[in-house]
């Protein structure tokens, strides 16, 4: 489909010459009105005609809305866009002839406005990418461009110039108001347009003032509107049953749900999720950043938007990407608009591609999905020709789960959509794509040009009491105020729903909330739904039996915590996760064999029943199944690793004070296993859920512990054992345990002497220069962002935890690490620094600290590097005018940098005089004064003042150039040469 239309492409799209009053007034024109070849005094004619062109747009525009009901989706855009484009040209010139001008057109000018051809120009059109006001915008700026050909015309006629003065100024005066004019009419047809398409306010991102209707009603019932009368089809008939029985599925199986408590079906509960939306114009890959979208303006008329998107030629085009974190309702969204859509009469063909053929290519991945859904083999071209005129929409949901479980590279992914879509366009049977990710799995994707991108946002506080007042209603209602003391888990929907859950069974929420921290509710939550887990098997239990059970699901679950923390990742495969738990709990991997009778993996295991673990799965083309699992918000994860560290210790702790006293230390090896891979300062939750542990435990006994195992830390280890999430060398592994072990001491007691942990001022010198150079450059930040060494009494260093600028920048830690390492030359160079980093930043200061450490021949690199910096512009010209003139090439520096060093004050008369003095020849080609010049220029004996060696070479330069002193009037300020 075209992307723009002009006039008479319009008129030939609406009804042509089968239409009696375009066929009339096109014969009347000699055939110029279909053609496009109207010169500009037919165009007036034409528009003289006011009855008939009247009756020309109201015919035409009626007989659109006639056909509304019978024309597909395809046929209503094209010709809406026809109307639209005849609705821009109507309004320009019926305002125009609305103007009384000195002067008329006439045949007779036909040779001088030949150029002018308003019925051929591509008109602007509406787009579901950009707000009413931008369209507005566009069409205003085609009414000047159009006004600015008319009065170029105008003024090139013989009646022009039999025109005077008086009667000419008042012809362009009387043009100038013209394009608002236009404006304002356009905006009065445009809205008579919309009553009868509702869909072209949307495409303009007007807004609906209709009652809104919830889980996104107000889409089925604005589409229903602007549907066609088709007949129906069994297969999308059978579509839609399956689709809308999503409405009517409680939120959670029966079997998850705690006795007595009601589930509200999907349909109720469902909130329409706020957004950010931008178009790809200028990007080439996806914004995946949380930065990146801070910029963006936060939406809450989803419904409208996609409206206006799935019904404008952008959605045939390119796909829309739907972004959002885990656990923000991507997938829900895609049932929900699958179920909405296809009750309106829109075929819809929604893909899991967690069960889609990972390995297929995309029109493959969807009949996979339509044979699923249908339950026999269904070709794509078959099913696109057999919706009756209707577009389809495509909707491909979980695309960061097929990259995230296969690890293959989906790069492309979108760009193969739009190469479909445009295939199916130049066939004449479009289709709309929807497709879903994790924010941070789609960094590097490709975005093609016209995608547009969609970012879910998480419950802001209204929309959490709206979501709870429908739970309220059937179930023991959880206050809304309670809930959103636990912010950043009530903004997730499933989070929400855990909090829910979690309160519903005897009002816990309720009853602790204000006695309970963060650390004590997550421990509940956890221990909850895995009380839960292990009591639905029907095997009999003691309560210890329930409880040691228990704490093995959470075990688990805390390795599944560890591999991805000690990995640095966000979320681990099924078979990372199998292998940690056979390493660190001695639990067996299952035989793996290909097919759908696959035993399930201890992973599987360990994961597969809590919902507040997001599984990403994919399937291969011999039904291998391939899974990855992540939290569904960080902090649970993060909360499990402290509370896995703390278990080890606690265990460490009692078996050092069992042990025999013939043994001078405790086997650490399972702590060192844990903890010899990533630095706890890497997480700021994991160091605040280890110190909400330390609060009730004995500190006084697992410090003296952890300072011996410390002292202890560099015996012979003669085994590291079996867990290795990522290849380390053994040197790696023993700084990042050697560090953690003090970050452990510093959890127990904020702030630590170095002869408490038996070491002096040289070996903790040594210690941090050991992990400056085994950690990685990330961990090593972590640290010196996480430390504060300061000196205290004699030699002793007290060391604390500190909490640090989180974005803190490379100069940032630059200053600070002779902090942490107590290296005393860095820190002396770094106090010697210090007071120049803080008035011009550490860039800029280490840039002057270079300059004055170079040769004065070899300073002009460094020059062009201060010339670029954005804050050393005030400095440069005073660091050139302190090196001109002192041995190096002058000449060299002149032409590439005197530009900013002709400047007015001492330093540069110094500089000048120096040439002089030196014999310089200054070149002709210079834009910049010589000394002859300068002298002249500026105030000499103010720039000397308080510089009388500086005014006497003044004098003596002015009489060895025969120049008159004292000096005349300057001839020029500060800008500009003397000529």
């Amino acid at each position: 489909m075209r992307r723009t239309y002009s006039y008479s492409e319009a008129l030939k799209i609406l009804g042509g010459r089968e239409h009696p009053v375009v066929a009339a007034m096109d014969k009347l024109l000699g055939g110029a009105l279909l053609a496009g070849s109207l010169g500009l005094w037919q165009v007036l004619d034409l528009f003289d005609a006011k009855p008939d062109f009247t009756r020309l747009f109201s015919e035409l525009v009626t007989t659109v809305s006639d056909k509304r009901r019978k024309l597909n989706r395809y046929d209503r855009t094209q010709r809406l866009h026809a109307a639209h484009a005849v609705v821009v040209v109507t309004a320009y010139f019926e305002a125009f002839r609305a103007m009384e001008l000195p002067f008329s057109f006439t045949a007779q000018d036909d040779d001088h406005v030949l150029s002018f051809t308003p019925f051929e120009l591509p008109l602007p059109l509406p787009s579901a990418s950009v707000s009413y006001e931008s369209n507005l915008s566009a069409i205003h700026d085609f009414y000047l461009d159009l006004n600015d050909s008319l009065l170029r015309v105008a003024q090139s006629l013989a009646a022009w110039d039999r025109l005077n003065d008086t009667e000419k100024s008042r012809a362009v005066s009387a043009l100038e108001p013209l394009p608002g004019h236009a404006v304002d009419r356009y905006q009065e047809l445009f809205r008579q347009l919309a009553v009868d398409f509702p869909e072209l306010a949307f495409w303009c991102s007007i807004e609906d003032h209709r009652a809104t209707r919830a889980a996104l009603a107000r889409l089925e019932d604005v589409l229903r509107e602007t549907a066609a009368d088709l007949a129906p089809d069994v297969r999308l008939a059978e579509l839609e049953g399956s689709y809308t029985s999503a409405l009517a599925r409680p939120l959670v199986k029966s079997g998850d749900v705690p006795q007595g408590l009601r589930m509200p079906a999907l349909g109720e509960a469902y909130v329409d999720p706020r957004f950010q939306r931008v178009a790809a114009t200028g990007r080439e890959t996806v914004p995946s950043t949380a930065e990146f979208w801070e910029r963006w303006p936060e939406r809450s008329d989803l419904y409208a938007y996609l409206v206006g998107h799935l019904t404008s030629v952008e959605a045939w085009a390119a796909p829309l990407l739907v972004l959002g974190d885990p656990g923000s309702g991507k997938s829900v969204l895609t049932e929900m608009l699958a179920a909405r859509l296809s009750a309106s009469g829109c075929p819809v063909v929604r893909v899991e591609l967690r069960n889609a053929p990972a390995d297929a290519d995309l029109v493959r991945q969807i009949e996979h999905g339509l044979w699923r859904l249908l339950d026999e083999p269904v070709g794509w071209a078959a099913f696109s020709r057999d919706t009756g005129g209707a577009v389809p929409v495509v909707i491909l949901d979980g695309l960061d789960e097929l990259m995230q479980a296969t690890g293959v590279s989906q790069t492309r992914y979108l760009t193969a959509i739009e190469e479909l879509q445009e295939g199916l366009l130049a066939k004449g049977r479009p289709a709309a794509f929807v497709v879903t990710s994790r924010l941070s799995v789609c960094a590097g994707l490709a975005l093609p040009e016209r995608s547009q991108v969609v970012r879910l946002l998480p419950f802001s506080d209204e929309q959490v009491r709206q979501w709870l007042t429908v739970w309220n209603a059937v179930n023991p209602p959880l206050p809304a105020e309670v809930a959103l003391e636990y912010r950043e888990l009530a903004r997730q929907p499933l989070l929400l729903l855990m909090l829910a859950l979690y309160d519903a069974v005897d009002g816990a929420l309720q009853r602790d909330h204000q006695r309970i921290s963060r650390g004590e509710l997550y421990e509940r939550l956890l221990e909850r739904f895995a009380r839960r887990e292990v009591t639905k098997s029907p095997v009999e239990r003691t309560e210890d039996g329930v409880a040691q059970d228990v704490e093995f699901e959470l075990d688990r679950l805390s390795v599944v915590a560890l591999a991805m923390f000690n990995r640095g990742v966000q979320w681990v495969t099924d078979r990372q996760v199998t292998a940690d738990l056979a390493a660190l709990l001695g639990v067996g991997s299952a035989g793996r064999e290909v097919g759908t009778r696959t035993p399930l993996s201890p992973g599987e295991l360990a994961l597969g029943r809590f919902f507040f673990v997001q599984v990403s799965e994919a399937v291969r083309s011999d039904d291998t199944r391939l899974a990855t699992y992540e939290f569904l918000h960080a902090t649970f994860g993060e909360y499990l690793v402290a509370r896995f560290v703390w278990r080890v210790l606690l265990e460490l702790s009692r078996e050092d004070a069992a042990r025999s006293r013939r043994k001078s230390a405790v086997d650490d090896s399972e702590l060192y296993t844990v903890l010899s891979f990533m630095a706890l300062t890497t997480s700021k939750p994991v160091l605040d859920f280890l110190q909400e542990f330390a609060r009730t435990a004995d500190r006084d006994g697992l410090f003296d512990l952890v300072v011996r195992l410390f002292a202890a830390r560099d015996e012979r280890r003669l085994s590291r054992g079996e867990y290795e999430p990522v290849q380390l060398t053994d040197s790696a592994r023993d700084a990042t345990y050697s560090l953690n072990l003090i970050v452990l001491v510093l959890v127990l007691r904020q702030k630590v002497c170095t002869s408490d942990l038996r070491m002096d001022l040289e070996d903790w010198w040594r210690e941090a220069l050991f992990w400056k150079s085994r950690l990685s450059s990330s961990a090593w930040v972590s640290v010196v962002r996480g430390f504060w060494v300061e000196r205290v009494h004699g030699k002793d260093l007290c060391v604390n935890l500190r909490v640090a600028p989180g974005d803190a920048d490379a100069g940032w830690v630059l200053m600070s690490e002779p902090y942490v390492t107590r290296d005393e030359v860095a820190a002396t160079l770094r106090e010697v620094v210090a007071p120049l980093a803080e008035t011009y930043g550490v860039a800029l200061a280490a840039l002057l600290i270079e300059l004055s450490a170079t040769p004065v021949e070899k300073c002009l690199p460094v020059l062009e590097q201060l010339a670029r910096h954005p804050l050393g512009s005030t400095l440069f010209a005073k660091e050139i005018c302190a090196r001109i003139g002192r041995g190096g090439d002058d000449l060299a520096i002149l032409r590439r940098l005197g530009v900013a060093a002709a400047v007015r004050d001492a330093e540069a008369l110094d500089a000048w005089l120096r040439l002089h003095e030196r014999g310089f020849r200054f070149p002709d080609d210079r834009d910049y004064p010589d000394v002859t010049e300068y002298l002249l220029a500026y105030d000499i004996p103010a720039l000397t003042a308080g510089r009388p060696d500086l005014l006497k070479r003044a004098k003596a330069a002015a009489d060895e150039l025969g120049l008159e002193w004292p000096p005349p009037e300057p001839a020029r300020s500060r800008s500009g040469r003397s000529r």
